[in-house]
Formats: structure tokens, sequence, C-alpha cells
């Protein structure tokens, strides 16, 4: 008896959330603003240079992204690997091009990140399919711009007028990280 008053409280519920639903075509809820970090992302063309990355096979390596974060003072672009095979996961490689305040002007950072495994437990089927959208899950990392004493392969302030330089800059990083995942 309790089974089916469980299952009709249940049904109740569903059409409640139903009820409260907006209708379809009904207004989207407003975008939010660009911070300064995400226009400089923008201006260099982070996401879809790093798209190049994971948009291509590997023979040796599981590549995903690019994911857009930001956090309160910074934004970045990354993606994120890891070589294939059972033990693969144990280590992610995180790369990806950040734009950041230091002493009031944006820092443009361009960095590789080694992140160890840190979920308690690893089921393969489940890390597949999570993995492929958000690295933060399995791996304490929130994304945010690389420390002084990390792989920081580029990190100069960011200029509107050099934009085209720091491009290049990404471009050939971003190359020689296609060439590193066994890609010529």
């Amino acid at each position: 008896m309790s089974s089916s008053k469980g299952n009709q409280e249940r049904y109740e519920d569903i059409l409640k959330r139903i009820a409260e639903r907006k209708p379809f075509g009904s207004k989207r809820p407003p975008i939010q603003a660009k911070t300064p970090q995400e226009r400089a992302l923008d201006r260099i063309n982070a996401y879809d240079c790093l798209a190049e990355i994971a948009r291509r096979e590997y023979a040796g390596w599981m590549v995903y992204g690019p994911k857009s974060l930001r956090g309160a003072a910074w934004a970045g672009v990354m993606v994120w690997a890891h070589r294939k095979g059972y033990h693969g996961y144990q280590t992610l490689t995180l790369h990806g091009a950040w734009a950041h305040y230091a002493s009031r002007r944006i820092l443009l950072s361009i960095a590789s990140r080694q992140l160890a495994y840190s979920a308690p437990i690893f089921d393969a089927g489940v890390f597949r399919v999570a993995i492929a959208n958000n690295f933060r899950i399995y791996y304490a990392d929130k994304g945010a711009p690389p420390e002084e004493s990390e792989a920081v392969l580029y990190r100069c302030d960011f200029q509107d007028g050099d934009r085209l330089k720091h491009r290049e800059a990404l471009e050939a990083i971003v190359k020689q990280w296609r060439s590193d995942f066994g890609e010529g």
C-alpha cells in the first residue's frame, strides 16, 4: 500500500513540475555580459584555436573540450587529454589560454598543467561519459589560471593592438600541442 502511495506522490510531483514549466517559446533568460577577460580571449580567437585540437583523432590520446570557464578575476578556454588505455585516466593534461587580472592589468597566459586523478573510485564507463563534458568532476582543479611555478609557455600583458601577435603565439603553441599528441 505504501508503494502505491509513494507512486501517487511521485506522479503528483511530476504533474506539478510540468505545470510550473515555462511554455515553449517563452522568453529566454538574459545572457550574461562578457567580462573584459572573456573579450580578450575572444579577440585572440582562443576557443576556435583550441577546438582544432579536440576535433582531431590521435593514436595514443583522448582529447576533450574546449570549455570556457570563468572566475572572479579570470576567464579561460581549455582542452584536456589523457592517454588511451585503462590507466590513462590517472593523469590528465590540461592545455589552455587564460586572461586574468594582475596589478590592474589583464595578463594573457597560455599553459599546460598535469592533474592527478582525485576521485575516490574509478568506474571506466561513467568516467568515459562524464570526462567528455567536464574534467573538474574527477580532478581537483577549478580551471583557474596557472601559477608562476607551472608550465607557462606564454605570458604577457594583453593589449588589443597586439592581439594578432598573441593569436600567432597561441596558434604556434597549439601546433606544438598537436605534435605532442602525435600529429605531424
